[in-house]
């Protein structure tokens, strides 16, 4: 039976030094693809490398053992085995199924149904195609991703302008400054689609951006866009004169700390405003405790958001829906293609009674006879095989194997049953 295995590293458990470590530039899967599916003993295998997780995906023709998989992308990243096991996370069959397509939709990235994804699974689709690795399951599967993002884009309102986490955190901030970012001295730190989303909405809207990242190499889309760019350890020193602060980073620990945002405030009266909209959480939630600041987190931004969180959320249901039917109908296609074997087992050994028997009816035939009838037989048995095929077929895409199992063997008991007819009437001719 075809199998599905993903393994999966994302920044908010593996943290950025780790994922960095396990990042593929476009340019060089034609080379590793190949390695990597051969360490995994895979032959059909897409890699999707972004900036918020590294994932494998492997189609074989058996169930496979994930642990090749992670030995396989650690050997290629020299990283320790043990270290991606306690990093990255396992997903088997129709949950590594579900799971791709409801990445492909943008729902487990930090910009809620943010569309630069899809173009990232192309990509990763296409390189394994030039790679050699690739298939028709992985492609089908790939290509549903594809499809399932198109209609959650296209049935919700997720690509609407501020229809994001990050609009919300812009406009938490404005509301803060009473309706107006003219002149607000503005920090974002991170440097992914969150970020930009902010420093395009501020910008625009008058504020000063300074932009805080621990790589510069990814910032100058931000440059352009308007923003400042300063390396990640000027956060502290930037903190004694900022007015506002939006935090989302894919970092698996606080990034401010209530300790060192007590010191710099210290040397500051002015009001500050921090903004978390990482998961899990950079800001630790104590600095709620230091006169002057005001923190809010994704829960806050929930609750200020009122009817709008409760039609994002409906939105949210929406796209769930669409991502389980998309996936439920790739399964049904895969399990299938899975059963394609199967059916050509019961029409081969339907097909083989039948010429048996017309060879051994048709031989006491005149020879101008003889191909009519086994024609005419051969037809019928192919007609009688129809009905289990079309019962096999629905067996398979609701699971049920061991009735695909006894109904694709059903026409060797009927060879055996037509061997023992046969041997009862010759022994009654001889007779």
């Amino acid at each position: 039976m075809t199998a599905v295995t993903c393994v999966s590293v994302t920044g908010c458990h593996a943290g950025l030094e780790l994922l960095e470590r396990l990042a593929f530039r476009r340019e060089d899967l034609a080379a590793s693809l190949p390695r990597l599916a051969a360490g995994a003993g895979v032959s059909q295998l897409a890699l999707l490398s972004t900036c918020q997780r590294v994932e494998l995906y492997a189609v074989s023709a058996h169930p496979q053992d994930a642990r090749l998989l992670v030995r396989a992308l650690g050997n290629e990243r020299e990283v320790p085995a043990g270290v991606l096991d306690a990093a990255g996370a396992v997903r088997t069959g129709p949950d590594a199924v579900h799971h791709l397509l409801r990445v492909t939709a943008g729902l487990t990235s930090f910009v809620l149904g943010e569309r630069e994804i899809v173009g990232q699974v192309r990509a990763a689709a296409e390189a394994s195609r030039v790679a050699g690795v690739s298939g028709p399951e992985l492609n089908r599967l790939l290509a549903c991703a594809v499809s399932a993002s198109r209609r959650v884009h296209r049935e919700t309102s997720f690509a609407a302008s501020g229809r994001s986490v990050a609009g919300a955190g812009v406009d938490a901030v404005t509301s803060w400054r009473d309706g107006d970012l003219r002149g607000c001295r503005l920090l974002v730190v991170g440097a992914g689609e969150v970020a930009m989303v902010v420093v395009t909405r501020a910008v625009r809207a008058g504020a000063r951006v300074t932009v805080a990242n621990r790589t510069l190499r990814r910032t100058e889309r931000l440059r352009d866009a308007g923003a400042r760019v300063v390396d990640l350890a000027e956060v502290e020193r930037l903190l004694e004169t900022t007015d506002a602060a939006i935090v989302a980073t894919a970092a698996p620990h606080h990034l401010v700390e209530a300790r060192s945002l007590r010191a710099a405030r210290s040397r500051s009266a002015q009001p500050l405003l921090l903004v978390d909209l990482s998961m899990p959480r950079n800001v630790d939630p104590a600095v709620r405790e230091i006169p002057g600041v005001e923190l809010l987190d994704l829960h806050d931004l929930g609750q200020v958001a009122g009817s709008e969180a409760r039609s994002l959320a409906c939105d949210v249901d929406t796209a769930e829906g669409l991502v389980r039917e998309e996936a439920a109908r790739y399964l049904r296609w895969l399990e299938t293609r899975t059963a394609a074997d199967q059916v050509r087992r019961l029409r081969a050994d339907a097909e083989a009674v039948a010429q048996e028997e017309a060879r051994r009816v048709a031989g006491r035939l005149p020879p101008e006879l003889q191909a009519v009838v086994e024609e005419a037989v051969l037809r019928t048995a192919r007609r009688l095989a129809h009905g289990p095929t079309v019962t096999l077929l629905d067996a398979a895409q609701h699971g049920d194997q061991e009735l695909v199992a006894l109904l694709s063997g059903v026409f060797v008991g009927a060879d055996v049953s037509a061997q023992r007819a046969r041997a009862s009437s010759d022994l009654a001719e001889a007779s």
